[in-house]
């Protein structure tokens, strides 16, 4: 669910195994923004078979939290259900669960 940008309020509901993608470009995203500081392909968010979120930063700009914590790039990490991601450098951010 997108909380704060110009995508504001829109959400793509996630089944248990899905992944969807991030991004500006949308041959590549399935949630796509206009803003120029997400990259094409930015991030990477996975819903596994038992709940469980994993989000990869492929972006060059790259993605924290709402807390500051800098996502590793190219690095697949678990992350709890509505944690809050920024993406991009307007103040994009997106919650997951």
């Amino acid at each position: 669910q997108c909380i704060e940008g110009e995508l504001m309020g829109s959400e793509i509901p996630m089944e248990l195994g899905q992944s969807i993608v991030i991004g500006r470009d949308a041959g590549e995203a399935n949630l796509v923004f206009r803003d120029s500081t997400i990259s094409r392909k930015h991030l990477l968010v996975e819903l596994d078979d038992e709940g469980n979120y994993y989000v990869t930063d492929y972006s060059k700009v790259g993605t924290q939290t709402d807390t500051g914590e800098q996502l590793a790039h190219e690095e697949r990490v678990q992350v709890a259900a509505g944690t809050v991601l920024v993406i991009g450098k307007a103040g994009t951010k997106v919650r997951l669960g």
